[in-house]
């Protein structure tokens, strides 16, 4: 004859069972938002490479660098002149790096476009902030080489910075330049 006590579980054998349950989850929720914190900084980097790029073929066209922007502008990587994608706004912006008649050298020689499209989000819902800095420049207390970056910031009013975990893995992977967290990445494109 059976007893009682084998038709079925216990209060406390089931509620150890859902902490078990519970500490799993837990443990796998944090291991996908790493991985997912990974892949927006890959995917940031593949982008850094791909400006890289865009950036020489501009430079043996004209013979110098785009301008510095505006956070959010194409510097003139998709269209001649500097734009904002989001307004269709084109600006001609001061080039002290550029010769006098910069827009009109880009007027004859401009041959690209030497990206498909400018892009519009960073991974974490910010904007790109494409800069030249001939002298060491300070962003938010950290010291950045000069140089050619793409910067990896928040949207226009600057919300949807990078967070912590997410900039500590570009800076492990070497894509963040300034070397501190700060919510922001400059990424190196070209160093002068």
């Amino acid at each position: 004859m059976l007893s009682k006590r084998n038709k079925g579980f216990t209060l406390i054998e089931v509620l150890v069972v859902i902490g078990i349950i519970g500490i799993l989850a837990t443990i796998v929720l944090i291991n996908m938002k790493s991985a997912r914190e990974r892949a927006n900084a890959a995917k940031a980097g593949a982008l850094s490479r791909n400006l890289r790029l865009a950036v020489e073929l501009y430079y043996d066209d004209m013979g110098f660098y785009p301008p510095d922007v505006n956070r959010g502008w194409d510097p003139g990587l998709t269209r001649p002149l500097p734009y904002n994608p989001d307004t269709g706004e084109e600006n001609n912006p001061s080039c002290p790096h550029c010769p006098v008649n910069w827009t009109t050298v880009v007027g004859q020689k401009w041959n690209g476009p030497y990206i498909s499209i400018w892009p519009q989000v960073t991974p974490w819902g910010g904007k790109y902030d494409y800069n030249y800095w001939d002298t060491i420049t300070d962003r938010s207390g950290c010291q950045v080489p000069a140089g050619i970056y793409i910067g990896v910031q928040g949207d226009y009013n600057n919300n949807h910075t990078i967070p912590n975990y997410a900039e500590q893995v570009m800076l492990d992977q070497t894509y963040d330049t300034d070397a501190c967290l700060n919510g922001e990445s400059q990424m190196i494109l070209i160093k002068l």
